[in-house]
């Protein structure tokens, strides 16, 4: 039997709020909403009957009327806007806040005024669209279109998005840029805050947050170690990326796994994501394609965002978030809008939620010149994949807000010329092999301008992609999905074996530096993730070594 509790909070909630703030003290309350509500929501059962906010159309004057009870799983994208002051109680002593105001305004009450926060959220940038799937089911598959009225807010240019004015008001919910969130609240349409002093009001998308839920790096929950994890389903997941998106390069779809399961582990000292470029990588033969390697990414991996790079994108677009005069919604030489509006946070093509892949993909870049943003840009995007920040620009200021986005490169010559990652992969076609001896005669193999090549690459618009049964794949997104969220230990023993054979390699090879040092235990710990194992053994050790000298072999040869 469903609970009334749960009914009345689902289709009546304004009820349920006006109901528990009979007994309350309205100061309080705020907290008191939030437990109440995410008690009520508590199991997945009862949080699945909550309709997705895509799914309401807030310009109907049912939906105005009855005042729906929605989520939305968004990125928080702007948290300049001011608060806004709002009445804790009403005429008669009835509840207030959470848009519900008395229609005239009488003497106010200053001892009655509480604030509450209003930030920008945006759908989840590089969201990939089994994730909906998997955590809403078929229940909300309906999707209302909306016009965008911000589309400078969001990162992705050009891309179907929601933008929402979201309000909290239980003061101890800490939002920043970037966060992750599942908000659940009271829709409606209502002026946007910044235009309440304009002669023309602009109506948005408003959300009255009554709970949140800070979402994971993978968004879907994931287990690690999973408890029957198998080597082999390992060796079939890097296959099937081999074969389907990097010509059958099992050792360049392996350094993939590695490098997509990262993330910032720590900041002191820094354990960050492993940036990896793949050099020699043809263009596309055909326009428009796609790479493979996106395509097989996104039926993955829970937010992948593709950046092909190009002179107009660095010289016309912005990679950072910067503070900017708002454009005006009505039209350009709109007299009621111009001057009237304060600055506000544009965001930029870097601006991403935690745990997410960025593709990217040099092969657009032709000779021209690079102007003072196109710079900018590429400093930008440098320091993402270099130290894990982001600049946000404000009119007299910058900050560096920190980010944890794993960067894939795409280039066709040896890599680094735009941007420097901390790995690179020459690709070389290999069907059962790693080893190095034949690497000089293959290395080639791969022409830069071979079609037969680039097809096996890239895809063209619309192409499908043969996926493994749906079990299978399951099981590689929870096996990719529990790594990235694992954590793994080097014991004492595995430290001193490690010690010991740096020191004989670089008896061997003077070359060898303290940062190849550092640079091979963040492997082997990546390499531990993908096995779901909790510490790094000497077995893991050493392969991580035979990698390290495919790799390098792989780079000497391609310079020669």
């Amino acid at each position: 039997m469903v609970s009334s509790t749960l009914v009345d909070a689902l289709y009546y909630p304004t009820h349920a709020l006006e109901e528990i703030y009979i007994e309350s003290d309205r100061f309080a309350f705020p907290a008191l909403v939030s437990s109440h509500f995410s008690a009520i929501f508590a199991s997945h059962e009862a949080f699945s009957e909550i309709p997705a906010i895509e799914s309401i159309d807030p310009r109907s004057a049912t939906t105005a009327a009855e005042r729906r009870l929605v989520y939305f799983r968004a990125m928080v994208q702007d948290t300049s806007p001011a608060p806004e002051m709002y009445l804790t109680r009403r005429s008669g002593g009835r509840c207030g806040g959470w848009g519900l105001a008395d229609d005239d305004e009488g003497d106010v009450n200053y001892t009655d005024l509480a604030e509450c926060t209003v930030v920008w959220a945006v759908s989840l940038p590089g969201e990939s669209p089994w994730v909906a799937q998997e955590l809403d089911g078929d229940a909300n598959k309906e999707r209302v279109e909306m016009p965008e009225s911000h589309p400078h807010k969001y990162p992705v240019p050009s891309t179907p998005h929601l933008g929402v004015q979201v309000k909290v008001y239980d003061m101890s919910m800490e939002l920043r840029a970037t966060d992750a969130v599942t908000f659940v609240g009271i829709y409606s349409m209502e002026p946007l805050t910044a235009s309440l002093d304009l002669p023309t009001l602009l109506l948005v998308p408003t959300l009255h947050v009554l709970f949140a839920r800070p979402l994971p790096l993978t968004l879907v929950p994931r287990v690690f170690p999973v408890p029957d994890a198998k080597e082999e389903l390992r060796a079939e997941l890097i296959a099937w990326l081999a074969d389907t998106a990097l010509a059958s390069d099992l050792h360049a779809a392996e350094w993939v796994v590695l490098a997509i399961i990262s993330r910032v582990h720590s900041r002191t000292p820094p354990l960050l994501p492993l940036s990896l470029t793949l050099s020699r990588f043809p263009s596309p033969a055909i326009e428009p394609s796609e790479p493979r390697l996106a395509l097989a990414l996104s039926r993955l991996l829970p937010l992948l965002t593709y950046l092909p790079l190009s002179l107009d994108a660095l010289n016309n677009t912005s990679f950072a978030p910067a503070s900017k005069p708002t454009p005006s919604p009505f039209n350009s030489t709109s007299e009621q809008w111009e001057g009237g509006a304060a600055d506000e946070l544009h965001s930029g093509r870097l601006q991403l939620p935690r745990g997410s892949v960025l593709l990217i993909s040099a092969h657009g870049m032709r000779e021209g010149k690079v102007n003072e943003r196109g710079l900018a840009n590429l400093r930008a995007l440098q320091e993402v994949l270099t130290s894990q920040s982001l600049d946000y620009v404000f009119p007299f200021s910058r900050f560096a807000f920190e980010t944890d986005v794993v960067g894939l490169v795409t280039a066709e010559g040896e890599g680094g010329a735009l941007v420097q990652t901390s790995t690179t992969v020459p690709l070389v076609p290999s069907t059962s092999s790693n080893a190095a001896s034949d690497i000089e005669d293959r290395i080639g193999a791969l022409s830069l301008s071979d079609p037969a090549s680039a097809n096996k690459l890239y895809a063209a618009s619309g192409e499908e992609m043969q996926l493994p049964p749906p079990a299978k794949f399951a099981a590689f997104r929870a096996l990719l999905g529990g790594a990235k969220a694992g954590g793994v230990k080097i014991g004492e023993g595995v430290g001193e074996h490690i010690q010991s054979s740096f020191v004989a390699e670089r008896k061997q090879d003077n070359s060898v530096t303290a940062e190849d040092l550092m640079h091979r235990i963040a492997v082997a710990r990546l390499m531990t993730l993908s096995l779901h194992q909790s510490e790094v053994t000497v077995e893991v050790w050493e392969r991580v070594r035979e990698l390290e000298e495919v790799r390098r072999a792989r780079v000497a040869a391609g310079k020669n």
